[in-house]
């Protein structure tokens, strides 16, 4: 079996660049645009799905998730 890619980013904004940027770069980077999203449902989980689990995307992120997921559906032909 191959081994996956990982990546990752810190949670430290710049002056250029805040998180949310951050995030669309980092999805751009693992190849988000080689995914073909034309026509075809997407499910973007939010929540880890454990009881008493604080831990989940804020609903920033996954926005920045489903608009550049519509995008990528849109712009191909």
């Amino acid at each position: 079996m191959n081994n996956a890619k990982v990546y990752f980013t810190t949670f430290k904004a710049t002056g250029s660049e805040n998180l949310l940027q951050k995030l669309h770069r980092l999805m751009k980077t693992a190849g988000f645009e080689t995914i073909d999203f034309k026509e075809k449902y997407a499910a973007i989980k939010i929540h880890f799905g454990e009881y008493g689990n604080l831990a989940f995307l804020r609903p920033n992120y996954a926005r920045v998730v489903a608009d550049y997921v519509k995008e990528l559906g849109e712009s191909r032909s």
